[in-house]
Parts: structure tokens; C-alpha cells; sequence
């Protein structure tokens, strides 16, 4: 019999019949009371799925393109299905990159669906039982990214030194965070500042200090749109960047508003840079794999840039 008395939701209607349908193809034909013993539902149930699954199809919806199945006498039977003729098996390579994804979001703060993730993820390692011996799945723990995302979530304002990089400066921040979220590579928040009186963006690993107000108001309650960043910047220069192959990490890490592809491998990038600072500390990242062909008065910065830098250390 099933399990609880009352109404079945559509939901679990639907997801016992994702797992039934497959076992019931592989067999061609079962009896009703053997298949609703296996599953744990009543035949009376049961009948009233196999019947909604039996009109279920693909677009034009003729005999062939429905789920074949009918009753008759007592017995289940299946018919040719080229939708539903096999479970899905995954492949080893498969299941190594699916443990992989569900081991990193276990690491997310705040993730949901936990319980349900890693029984999922005990499945995928039977399938692939060396993975754990391959490779740790080691996600960055950042300083302040539990504080900020639990500052979002009960709507409190706090306190930040931030650091902006394109100045090599710390400032002070009121904010009161919207959200928390992750792009490209690294963590954001999005916040109301009291500094700016603005919605601004801020990277977590550039926090330097948080102290907590015991201010509240109510959390932001809509989704956190992750914004165009500073490609489109109005405020900007736009730069062209000539790299090798070794510096393609600039066009995989930086949003840019074009990449082509060089003979030989290398690259031509155009970006926004936001500041001479930013864009010298970049290039001096790059060394001689990458070099400013546009404008003209930024086409030198990267030497000047790592002329400067050893004007410094010479003179300790």
C-alpha cells in the first residue's frame, strides 16, 4: 500500500514514475501486483500512473512517439520505446566529474539541499570508487564570506575595510548586503553603500576587517543580478593587449569586450582598464608575454611599470 493516506502530489507522481518506467521497460511485461510490491504503492495507485504515462509522448504526439504501455489481464506491458528503452548509465569519466561538482557545492555556506546531495554523491562514488583517492576537492575558504552571506541573510549592516586595488588603498564601508554571489572565479556581494549612497559591487577576498552593527532591516527578498562588470564602463579606457600563449590567462580571467586569435597562438584582447595602477599591475603579472599596442600613451606602461617596482627594491 502506499505510504501515506490522501492525494498524491504531482510531484511524487511524476518522481515515482521516473523510476518506475525504465525498470518496467527493461522487463517488457510484469504483473501489476508484482510491480506495485516492488515499488511500495498500491496497484489501484499504480494503474492510475501507468495510464497518465501512457499519454505522455513527443510532439506530434502520434501512437509511436508515446510511451507504449497498456494493461491487460492483470499484466503491465511495454512496448518498442525508443525514449524510454534503457536507465541512464553514466560513464566512469562521467560519474568522476559529477562527485567532483557535488563535492565542491557541499563546501558552498549555506548550501541547501544537503542530505540529498550527499546521498546522491555516496551513489556516484560506488560507481567510481577511486575517486576519493585521486583528487581532494579543496574550494577556498575565504575570510568573511560565512559573516557576509549570513549578514545578507538576517539583513544586517555592516562594517568592511576594503581594499581597492586600483590605488593600493584601504577604505571604510557601511553597507548593507543584498546578496552573495560567485563570477569568474571569485566571490561578490552586492550591497547598499552608505558611503556612495549606491548599489555597489564588492570581491570578499579584497575585505580586510568586518565588524558587526546588530543593525537589522528586512533581508533583500530578490534575486542578486550578477552585473557586466567593468566591461562595458563608460568611465574606462579601452586598452588592446597583444598576448603570447602563455598570457591567454588575461582573456580567461578578465571580462573583455573582444579576443582574436593570433597566428602563432597568441591572442589580441580589448578591455576596459579602470586605472593606469590596475593595468601596470597586470602587465607586470604577464612580464614580456603580453604588451599594450593601444593607445598610444599606454603602449610603454609595462615597462614603466617594472622599472618603478625595481626603482623600489633597489633602493632598500
Amino acid at each position: 500500500m502506499s505510504p501515506k493516506r490522501g492525494p498524491r502530489s504531482a510531484t511524487e507522481r511524476i518522481t515515482g514514475l521516473l523510476e518506475m518506467v525504465p525498470w518496467l521497460m527493461e522487463r517488457d511485461e510484469v504483473p501489476v501486483a508484482e510491480m506495485a510490491r516492488q515499488f511500495g504503492i498500491s496497484e489501484e495507485d499504480l494503474i492510475a500512473d501507468i495510464e497518465m504515462a501512457a499519454m505522455c509522448g513527443l510532439p506530434p504526439y502520434s501512437p509511436w512517439e508515446l510511451t507504449e504501455m497498456w494493461i491487460e489481464d492483470g499484466v503491465i506491458h511495454t512496448g518498442p520505446n525508443k525514449h524510454l528503452e534503457r536507465r541512464l548509465r553514466l560513464s566512469k569519466q562521467e560519474a568522476f566529474g559529477l562527485a567532483l561538482l557535488a563535492r565542491a557545492a557541499l563546501e558552498m555556506p549555506n548550501f541547501k539541499a544537503r542530505g540529498a546531495l550527499k546521498s546522491a554523491l555516496n551513489k556516484l562514488e560506488s560507481v567510481n570508487s577511486a575517486s576519493e583517492e585521486l583528487v581532494d576537492v579543496d574550494v577556498v575558504d575565504l575570510p568573511f564570506l560565512a559573516e557576509v552571506t549570513e549578514a545578507a541573510r538576517q539583513g544586517e549592516r555592516i562594517l568592511i575595510r576594503y581594499w581597492k586595488p586600483s590605488d593600493n588603498s584601504e577604505t571604510e564601508r557601511s553597507v548593507w548586503v543584498r546578496g552573495v554571489f560567485t563570477d569568474i572565479g571569485n566571490w561578490y556581494m552586492t550591497a547598499d553603500d552608505e558611503k556612495s549612497r549606491d548599489l555597489r559591487h564588492f570581491r570578499i577576498d579584497r575585505i580586510r576587517g568586518l565588524t558587526h552593527t546588530d543593525e537589522f532591516r528586512t533581508p533583500h527578498s530578490g534575486a542578486v543580478d550578477v552585473p557586466s562588470w567593468f566591461a562595458d564602463s563608460p568611465s574606462g579606457t579601452v586598452v588592446t593587449i597583444e598576448a603570447d600563449a602563455s598570457a591567454r590567462w588575461i582573456a580567461e580571467t578578465y571580462p573583455c569586450r573582444s579576443v582574436e586569435d593570433l597566428a602563432g597562438g597568441g591572442t589580441r584582447i580589448v578591455l576596459v582598464a579602470t586605472s593606469e595602477h590596475w593595468l601596470g599591475r597586470l602587465l607586470l603579472r604577464a612580464g614580456r608575454s603580453a604588451r599594450v599596442t593601444a593607445p598610444a600613451h599606454l603602449v610603454g606602461l609595462g615597462r614603466a611599470t617594472a622599472g618603478s617596482v625595481l626603482d623600489r627594491y633597489r633602493a632598500k
